[in-house]
């Protein structure tokens, strides 16, 4: 009995040094709300289930599969039945994104204090507020919607083709 609570201890010990974080991408609009856990190896919500590789992301998202190659400068592949093509580059301390994503043009910029630009059918103009989050407004075909939210969490922002990908895939919406 004393030799099994010991290995039971030791598993449970080594499985929380194991487990990561839990983390999530969070987006609030008037008509949109997406909570999504995030880990260095996946996206998951009702409405994704996203892996990532170390050059790829594929999966579903909001019914559609997904299946985007990237590297630093360029992110291409489908999405639904639509082309992915953006360029990735640094403008005056901001990463930018241009091209398509889906078929639908996309040019928008993050930084640590805005995000804003086109994404596909919506635009966004959001600003980093002392939380942490970007709050905002976005105009999509529906018209302005105002507030807007955002969480990014740590696990997407260490890398600027993920970061890019999973945003033009959530913003797209």
């Amino acid at each position: 009995m004393r030799t099994s609570h010991i290995f039971t201890a030791a598993l449970l010990a080594a499985s929380a040094a194991w487990a990561e974080p839990v983390q999530y991408l969070d987006l609030r609009t008037p008509r949109v709300a997406l909570n999504a856990r995030v880990t260095g190896q996946d996206v998951s919500s009702p409405d994704l289930q996203l892996g990532f590789s170390d050059e790829a992301l594929r999966g579903r998202a909001f019914g559609l599969p997904l299946n985007l190659s990237f590297d630093a400068a360029r992110i291409r592949g489908i999405y639904g039945s639509g082309p992915v093509d953006l360029r990735l580059t640094q403008e005056q301390g901001a990463l930018r994104a241009k091209g398509t994503f889906g078929g639908q043009l996309t040019d928008f910029q993050v930084t640590p204090q805005t995000l804003k630009g086109d994404v596909g059918r919506c635009s966004y103009e959001l600003k980093a507020s002392e939380d942490g989050r970007y709050q905002g407004w976005r105009s999509c075909l529906a018209g302005l919607e105002n507030p807007v939210s955002l969480s990014i969490p740590p696990a997407l922002g260490n890398d600027d083709a993920r970061l890019v990908a999973t945003l033009a895939l959530i913003l797209s919406r």
